[in-house]
């Protein structure tokens, strides 16, 4: 059995302010800062033997004092990144509604498939998700495996190995510092822990 334990990153500035960061970057909060403390606290007592992040600092700030207590070298991973808001990154729905409302509407219409201008949609997002992570399936077989991703990634995640399918994307909440473990047998996924923030004392 295969073991992933999907962590989002620590709450950012972009998040507080409910701007869409995608593959921009942008930094862990102080209240993100104190969200890493009770999460390194919580995973030091589970097993892992090997970690993966994305390239955004967001995802290797979250994790890199597990990586240290576990002295697990981290693996960064392009294509495990948030969707691609593409010029609409650093900006709020709100601002895409109020500057940009054919867009807004566009959004609205065409859901899934929807393209962010110079970006992705996201069932693009969805692809290249479900690619990697049949690819680190592959690779590590019988362990377990941690990935601080993004709420859309570790979405992603689920639902391909769900349903082999985009559709349930948003049936699965993901909040910021959170942790949610699958459980890979045979190419059968149970959901083990969903969304887990009992540890938070915020």
């Amino acid at each position: 059995m295969t073991k992933l334990i999907l962590v989002r990153h620590a709450l950012t500035t972009d998040n507080q302010n409910n701007r869409l960061s995608g593959h921009i970057d942008s930094q862990v909060s102080e209240i993100g800062k104190k969200q890493i403390e009770q999460l390194t606290r919580y995973l030091e007592d589970i097993k892992i033997d090997s970690i993966y992040t994305t390239t955004s600092s967001r995802t290797k700030d979250t994790i890199k004092e597990i990586s240290k207590i576990k002295n697990i070298q981290i693996r960064e991973k392009e294509n495990l990144k948030e969707i691609s808001f593409g010029d609409f990154e650093g900006i709020t729905f709100e601002d895409i509604k109020k500057s940009y409302p054919n867009e807004f509407q566009d959004m609205i219409d065409k859901g899934y498939e929807y393209k962010y201008p110079n970006g992705e949609s996201l069932i693009d997002s969805y692809n290249r998700v479900a690619n990697e992570i049949s690819n680190i399936l592959s690779e590590e077989k019988n362990k377990t495996v941690l990935i601080c991703s993004h709420g859309g990634t570790i979405r992603n995640i689920i639902t391909y190995l769900i349903s082999n399918s985009y559709e349930y994307h948003w049936n699965f909440k993901i909040d910021n510092a959170s942790v949610t473990i699958l459980e890979i047998d045979n190419g059968f996924t149970v959901i083990n822990t969903m969304n887990n923030t009992n540890f938070m004392s915020l």
